[in-house]
Parts: structure tokens; sequence; C-alpha cells
């Protein structure tokens, strides 16, 4: 067996303590990579002080969100879909292509929100 046939180790991430392979910063949050591969993509997301981004987001894939601290509030698009807040437990499973927004809830809680990403990856043509 060489090493290209070796199999992975498992490996654990302190999501609430910021362990990631990678992070990248925005102006509306912070963004850790757990796992992307084998057509999945795991991140999470941490929201403090930061604006909140004046655009809606949305994904060609449903999108599973985890909150694992703190409280996320999500604003919907579409006049229909009620805003919700999320608390530590609550799954939110995203339709694909619902366009929406989340921010740290209340505004100026003591505790940043962090919550959990779980999306298939889009395919490049």
């Amino acid at each position: 067996m060489n090493s290209a046939d070796k199999p992975a180790n498992p490996r654990i991430f302190h999501v609430n303590r910021q362990d990631a392979v990678e992070i990248r910063a925005s102006p509306f949050g912070s963004v850790g990579t757990l796992f992307s591969g084998e057509g999945i993509e795991a991140v999470w997301v941490r929201k403090e002080n930061e604006a909140i981004d004046p655009d809606w987001f949305s994904q060609p894939m449903v999108d599973l969100l985890l909150v694992t601290q703190g409280k996320l509030k999500v604003e919907f698009e579409r006049s229909d879909l009620a805003p919700c807040v999320l608390e530590p437990g609550d799954l939110l499973v995203l339709p694909v292509n619902t366009r929406c927004r989340a921010y740290r809830w209340p505004r100026d809680a003591a505790e940043a929100t962090v919550f959990l990403a779980v999306y298939p990856l889009t395919k490049s043509v």
C-alpha cells in the first residue's frame, strides 16, 4: 500500500474554539473550513460585531445550518417566509436557492454566534 492508498485518519475539530483547516475573514464574519471534498463541504461561521450583510445569500443546493453557540437571526427575501431566531441545537434546512441573510441575535449579545454549515459541493462544468 503506497501513501496515496493509505486511509485517512479521523479528525476532530472544536467548532466553538475555531479549529479549522483554513480560516478566512470577511466584513460579515469569519469562516473556518473543516472539510471540503468527496462532494461535501463543512464550515463553521462565527458572527460577532460585524455589519449585517445588505445582500441576500443563496446556494444552488440544500444548505444545513446548525447553531452551536449564541443565537442566529435569519431573514428571508420572500415575504411569505417569516424571520426566525435559531438557538444552540437548532438545525435549519435551507432549500435550494432560498435567499436569506443571517446575523448574531440580539445584535448586542455578549457572546459570538457560531454555526456549522454543511452542503454538497457544486460540480464544475
